[in-house]
């Protein structure tokens, strides 16, 4: 016969349950702010280890550039500080906040190819690493 399972409740739950109940009756502004804090707290924790896992994936390691990638995609995947590698194709660095041009839309404005701005971005990139301009 094997070990026998005690099911007979000990009230560890009311140990935990409890104190919190009595916290929040007593003082409901600070308990409210503290878990928003707390939600707050996991909310940046999970987007920061989720961005640490996407850019640690050797995958997204120096990608050719793409018609759908922003100057800052690129340069986050090579490594490069992006003012440097806007400069280095005659571009205003991109805004912090608002909509970012994806490549594509940065060559039409351009008035050239996808294919002849990808060959200045390469080329850019190359230039940047041997100058050693790398994060």
């Amino acid at each position: 016969m094997t070990g026998s399972v005690n099911l007979k409740p000990n009230g560890a739950h009311k140990r935990t349950v409890t104190p919190f109940f009595r916290l929040w009756q007593r003082h409901r502004i600070l308990t409210s702010a503290f878990v928003a804090a707390m939600a707050l707290a996991l909310f940046f924790a999970g987007r920061t280890i989720f961005f640490v896992a996407y850019w640690s994936d050797p995958v997204r390691q120096d990608l050719p550039p793409a018609p759908w990638m922003t100057i800052g995609y690129v340069a986050h995947s090579w490594h490069v500080p992006v003012e440097n590698l806007a400069r280095g194709l005659d571009l205003p660095p991109p805004p912090k906040d608002g909509p970012r041009p994806s490549l594509e839309r940065l060559a039409k404005q351009r008035g050239q190819s996808f294919e002849a701005f990808k060959a200045e971005i390469e080329a850019s990139l190359a230039d940047l690493r041997r100058q050693g301009l790398t994060k």
